[in-house]
């Protein structure tokens, strides 16, 4: 692991660096689970592998609830139990396989598998019922727990209604490119003249829509944070919208994921992870770690002081006063230091 070193802006705490290619992350508030190879490894926010689970196939999309996490592997949808990795339920497969994921309010889970249907499962991971709703580029959020939110493999944007009468509406004719998944009521588009938008949708409309200024960013990942959107472009560089006061090269390499405050954590396929922190948590990252380092010497200058006291103290009942004069000395104990010379006073 290495700590970053600049002081200013956002920075890697640290890095860790995988044995296979990574596929997927999904930040889990206290660490990020990470798909890599045939296993899905929990790394803690100091960068240590906390537990591991292999899984028959490979893993390509993952999201967290209620302590549980769900995982995309293969044709099959399994969850884990975040605290230890235990696998829950294995779910069921679907012909084709699944595409996306998202968690659904209240607990529960919902799919979209690839062809043109969608899945509801509840928390364990048990299925409930599938819904015919057309292509699904992706899943992009809820608006509560009967309404969601997608973006359709035709580029539009699309409400569906899950319970009861399923029924969908495009929220507007204009189709995109790109979209972010739907965070604090927000998304970021991209139009397909390359135009970046930010809007506050509804299921009929939006309440508000925006075109942000910017030059020939192509986004491949977006993230809320609270300072702005970080968009992961298609060269790997990390950009902040708005744009920073002082810009300056960020790697972020393929995937990005982040807790939508003071975290972001980005990767490259090849298995490199990155652990980015705002200014005002990587502070109290340093702080933390200073009063660790000072505990430490404390302790150990105890030790020390401990091995000196008992040393001195053999001295004495040995009869070698001269050398527990001199030890009790370097622990400032003067009166010990005046009770060890009046004894050899006396024995003169």
């Amino acid at each position: 692991m290495t700590e970053g070193e600049d002081s200013v802006g956002w920075n890697v705490a640290w890095s860790w660096k995988s044995e296979n290619r990574i596929a997927g992350l999904c930040h889990v508030g206290n660490g990020v689970a990470v798909a890599s190879g045939l296993e899905v490894l929990m790394i803690n926010s100091d960068g240590y592998p906390s537990w591991r689970t292999p899984l028959p196939f490979r893993t390509f999309n993952m999201a967290c609830a209620e302590g549980n996490l769900g995982v995309l592997a293969g044709h099959g949808f399994h969850v884990l139990r975040l605290s230890d990795g235990t696998v829950l339920h294995e779910g069921r497969a679907t012909s084709g396989g699944f595409s996306d994921l998202l968690p659904r309010p209240g607990g529960g889970w919902v799919l979209s598998d690839r062809k043109d249907h969608l899945h509801l499962f509840n928390q364990e991971g048990r299925g409930i019922r599938r819904l015919k709703c057309g292509g699904v580029r992706k899943l992009l959020g809820w608006f509560d727990r009967e309404h969601l939110l997608i973006h359709d493999s035709e580029g539009f944007i699309r409400c569906l209604r899950v319970i009861g009468e399923d029924t969908q509406r495009a929220i507007e004719d204009r189709g995109w490119s790109w979209c972010s998944r739907l965070e604090e009521g927000q998304l970021l588009m991209q139009a397909v003249d390359g135009e970046i938008w930010e809007g506050i949708p509804h299921p009929f409309g939006w309440d508000v829509i925006q075109r942000i200024e910017t030059l020939g960013l192509e986004p491949v990942n977006g993230t809320m944070a609270s300072d702005g959107w970080w968009l992961l472009s298609l060269n790997g560089d990390l950009e902040r919208l708005p744009p920073l006061d002082q810009p300056r090269q960020m790697d972020g390499g393929d995937l990005l994921v982040g807790d939508g405050v003071s975290t972001l954590v980005s990767c490259t396929r090849d298995g490199l992870l990155r652990w980015w922190e705002a200014p005002e948590l990587a502070l109290r990252r340093r702080r933390r770690i200073q009063s660790e380092v000072a505990q430490a010497r404390e302790e150990l200058d105890w030790e020390n002081r401990k091995s000196v006291f008992v040393a001195a103290r053999d001295a004495e009942d040995n009869g070698q006063l001269s050398k527990a004069a001199e030890l009790y000395q370097k622990l400032g104990r003067t009166d010990d230091v005046r009770r060890i010379l009046k004894m050899k006073r006396e024995e003169a």
